[in-house]
């Protein structure tokens, strides 16, 4: 990277991330309410009050409100799926859009008893550009949405809950090796034709929709 570049990276960097409100305590109540595995087996860390992001190799960033919406380490495929469709990376998602993700999947697993149907996901849900919040382009860039037409078709539930400051509770999680969760805190998503586009769908979306 070009040293003009990376000085503008860093100014970018500035402005689009906050202090971070995460500290080992803070962490440490998402093991005890059993979302996180101890700092031991997980090898998270805490920021400690960094303003400025110190990401290792291995390394993703994820806010802690991720953990209460669903998310999970390790990180599920489909979701690693979703991410590299609709080149966003996770750390643009609202917390929301992960429990929408992590409810998806569930299930599918653990009612219908097989994988999570990425189709039938995209028949239901687009993604959206979202606003700056809190002054940021990257944390909550986009966000998942259940299609309007789509409405009567899924679950009943208040998807889109109010949440204080969450994108200034970011925390470091090591990934496995050769896992694929794409994360570029640099990264502002722009819109692309997958986001909002109509496939042609095969049987069995409408065989699932009808179930």
């Amino acid at each position: 990277m070009a040293r003009g570049d990376s000085k503008k990276r860093s100014e970018m960097m500035v402005k689009e991330w906050w202090k971070s409100k995460s500290t080992t305590q803070s962490i440490n109540e998402l093991v005890n309410m059993e979302v996180l595995h101890n700092q031991e087996l997980s090898d998270w860390r805490a920021p400690v009050g960094e303003s400025f992001l110190d990401l290792r190799p291995d390394e993703i960033v994820v806010f802690e409100d991720f953990f209460r919406r669903g998310f999970r380490v390790l990180v599920h495929p489909f979701l690693q799926g979703l991410l590299l469709y609709y080149e966003i990376g996770i750390c643009n998602l609202h917390p929301n859009s992960i429990l929408l993700i992590a409810t998806f999947i569930h299930l599918h697993e653990a009612f219908v008893g097989i994988e999570p149907h990425f189709d039938l996901f995209h028949y239901l849900f687009c993604v959206r550009k979202k606003g700056s919040q809190g002054g940021s382009k990257i944390a909550i860039g986009v966000y998942l949405n259940l299609r309007d037409e789509m409405k009567t078709h899924y679950l009943n539930y208040p998807w889109n809950t109010s949440l204080s400051e969450w994108y200034k509770k970011w925390v470091y999680i090591r990934e496995e090796p050769n896992s694929a969760t794409f994360c570029d805190v640099g990264y502002q998503p722009e819109k692309r034709v997958s986001w909002t586009d109509r496939l042609e769908y095969d049987g069995s979306v409408k065989e699932l929709m009808n179930n």
